[in-house]
């Protein structure tokens, strides 16, 4: 499960008439949700290393996270937002979305409700060498977005001071910093914590293989 910056979840009451892509709520509701009407409010340039994720959890046992499917009606067209198996989902940022707000469908069930939080991730380049800024741009990012975002629960939100990479774990995996060779543990997961002078000299980094999942590392 990735960090969940959002200490706090939400519940909507998901009542409708059909049980299959039955009318719900509108998108900039279902952006303010999740928290990103928040995230893509900040300027590009501040949210660039960062991705972020909606995530959803139906209050019943019965219905998996992976069988939540949200559909944003645009018109003639539908754009469908599959859930993942753990309950994240990735809301597609449109500004004409924002002004026209267009109906959104879910298929939870009427009647039930659902806890809604957010995640947020780094952006990697999906290549086996880069730079050091390009690995941890996101961590000075994403604590600024939450400084900037959470208000006064800002005092309550974890502080995130690098990035774990997952790899396969039949892989043996290393990551190469500068003059500095890691290896993955057991599970093929490898936390790199913030280092400011690798920062300011920029050092190369070089992966033995692209991480199946990346996400930042808690302090």
């Amino acid at each position: 499960m990735k960090l969940s910056i959002c200490l706090t979840a939400f519940a909507m009451n998901l009542a409708s008439a059909a049980p299959v892509d039955r009318p719900w709520t509108h998108y900039n509701k279902l952006l303010e949700l999740v928290r990103m009407d928040k995230f893509y409010a900040a300027p590009l340039a501040q949210r660039d290393k960062v991705v972020m994720l909606g995530v959803v959890h139906p209050d019943d046992p019965a219905m998996a996270e992976k069988d939540v499917v949200f559909t944003i009606v645009n018109g003639a067209d539908r754009v469908r937002i599959q859930v993942s198996a753990n309950g994240e989902f990735e809301v597609p940022f449109n500004p004409a979305w924002v002004k026209s707000d267009p109906e959104v469908l879910t298929t939870v069930p009427a009647g039930q409700k659902a806890k809604f939080t957010f995640n947020a991730v780094p952006v990697m380049p999906q290549r086996t060498q880069f730079d050091y800024a390009s690995l941890m741009g996101g961590v000075a990012q994403v604590n600024a977005l939450i400084k900037a975002q959470a208000g006064m629960l800002r005092f309550l939100m974890p502080d995130l001071v690098g990035v774990k990479l997952q790899f396969r774990k039949e892989s043996h995996a290393t990551v190469v910093l500068g003059a500095t060779r890691i290896a993955a543990d057991a599970n093929g997961l490898v936390k790199l914590r913030l280092d400011k002078s690798l920062l300011a000299a920029n050092v190369p980094v070089t992966l033995s293989e692209i991480p199946a999942s990346t996400d930042f590392l808690q302090d």
